[in-house]
């Protein structure tokens, strides 16, 4: 069997200050590349699985870039036409397997992955099985569903699990390319996209739920998407996603039954966390090791600057001492740092650049302690540090460290504070902008958690952005009370 792998990641901010184009991603080609640069999101690890499998595996790119504004038109429209040209040149294939996210959009595209499946699907045809594997916050549409035979999203939040998913799907994608299964795809959304991690109550025994409902008779793939609402789009929400063989009854069911499930987990509780004050109060509080504090209002990873100073400005004016921050994306001050060269002592102004969510620049006095060209961290906080921060510099001001980066990220693993001269376990606490994904690095070593959401560009109240597109009710805009499921209209496919 011939598989083709290629793929393209970005997760589209509706409101984020921060542009995309064509420069802004990175591509990587497995079999070129090594594989630590090319086993991400699952592209590598799906090329790995076919050669296993005994496929002829053909590599097309695979492209990926930081959360961020849609991507202007052109640049789409250069990775996508790369994408469909490799697939005729590599034509003819018994299955395609793409990387996507689920959650990207363009200028006058609002659902690239949508739009790129229905031309794969015009250019192989009926017979060759298609599947998309898919960022968990993907916002799903009939669309997608209607061009491939399997949509499956990961399952974990850190995304630490898109090998295992590549590796239940390609194996159904032979039987559906040989003619043994014949899939059939139901899907039941509602619109209270958000923030549920998988490595806490409730969300970890869902997961576990649905993981079970995966094993029923006749049943292929089962998909829980959490939706992103940075997206202003029509098709932004929470899905649940079932593909038997050969069984629709049984697929329309089953996805009822978890959806339901789904929005009566998110309906259980608040999913907010505290503003600044309150959360800087709780994690200066003595503690027997580390705390770790999530500025998640500023994460890089949902498309935000990740320069804004509502936290630090706080932390100086407490005079807090013990505290390490990481990643302020500031590539004039990184620059000024490795001018000055470690030891040097110089004013400096941080942070506030990208606009108004990313607070006032504020205007210190800061010791530099380390600069560095190399510096890693673990891609969402597994195996070893390859994923390369840019130029960057760690900066004393009174109490608090501050670690500035060049290379727009959130934090994943306790690289960004060791790689620096930091001792993460010897720190009071660690204040890290990012959601979720820093929980694989730093839960082993936290002694507690802090969640804060301050002002930014994935602040949880979303009633301060303008939303023209989404369908309402929505949850955060409108009651979590007042938003019904809906099954999702997916033409059926016959092979």
């Amino acid at each position: 069997m011939r598989c083709y792998v290629a793929g393209v990641q970005h997760e589209s901010g509706s409101f984020s200050p921060i542009p995309t184009s064509f420069r802004s991603f990175v591509q990587v080609r497995w079999g070129v590349d090594s594989p630590q640069r090319s086993h991400v999101m699952g592209y590598g690890e799906a090329c790995d699985v076919a050669e296993a499998a005994g496929m002829q595996v053909i590599a097309g790119p695979f492209f990926n870039a930081e959360p961020a504004m849609p991507a202007t038109a052109p640049a789409w429209r250069a990775i996508r036409d790369r994408i469909l040209d490799e697939l005729r040149a590599a034509a003819p294939v018994d299955v395609v397997f793409l990387c996507l996210h689920g959650a990207q959009m363009a200028d006058g595209v609002d659902d690239c992955e949508g739009e790129l499946l229905t031309l794969v699907r015009e250019i192989v045809g009926e017979r060759t099985a298609v599947g998309a594997l898919l960022d968990l916050h993907a916002n799903v549409s009939s669309t997608m569903l209607d061009a491939a035979d399997l949509v499956v999203s990961c399952r974990e939040y850190p995304h630490i699990d898109y090998g295992e998913r590549a590796a239940e799907m390609l194996p159904v994608l032979q039987r559906i390319a040989r003619g043994e299964a014949q899939p059939t795809t139901a899907a039941v959304r509602f619109a209270a996209p958000g923030v549920y991690p998988t490595t806490e109550e409730p969300t970890k025994s869902f997961v576990a739920r649905f993981t079970a409902a995966q094993q029923r008779s006749g049943v292929l793939m089962v998909s829980a998407n959490h939706g992103f609402e940075g997206s202003d789009q029509h098709d932004t929400g929470c899905s649940i996603v079932v593909t038997t063989d050969d069984d629709p009854a049984l697929a329309e069911s089953l996805a009822h039954e978890l959806a339901d499930d789904f929005l009566t987990m998110i309906r259980s509780q608040e999913w907010t966390a505290k503003g600044v004050p309150e959360a800087l109060d709780e994690a200066l509080a003595p503690q027997p090791g580390p705390v770790v504090m999530s500025d998640s209002s500023d994460n890089a990873g949902g498309g935000a600057a990740s320069d804004s100073t509502f936290v630090l400005r706080e932390l100086l004016a407490r005079d807090a001492q013990g505290v390490a921050l990481a990643l302020l994306w500031d590539p004039v001050a990184v620059k000024l740092c490795h001018a000055a060269g470690v030891g040097g002592r110089i004013p400096l102004r941080v942070g506030g650049k990208a606009g108004p969510m990313s607070g006032d620049p504020l205007d210190v006095f800061a010791e530099i302690t380390c600069v560095r060209d190399d510096a890693m961290q673990a891609l969402f906080g597994k195996g070893e540090p390859n994923y390369r921060m840019g130029k960057s510099a760690a900066i004393r001001i009174g109490g608090v460290q501050v670690v500035l980066n060049s290379s727009r990220q959130q934090v994943f693993s306790t690289h960004c504070f060791s790689e620096h001269d930091i001792d993460p376990l010897r720190t009071q606490v660690l204040v890290v902008k990012s959601t979720q994904h820093f929980m694989n690095g730093f839960g082993p070593i936290a002694a507690k958690v802090v969640r804060c959401e301050g002002p930014g560009t994935m602040s949880p109240d979303l009633r301060v952005f303008p939303y023209r597109k989404v369908r309402r009710p929505l949850a955060g805009l409108d009651p979590a009370e007042l938003v019904q499921l809906e099954a999702m209209p997916v033409v059926p496919r016959r092979r």
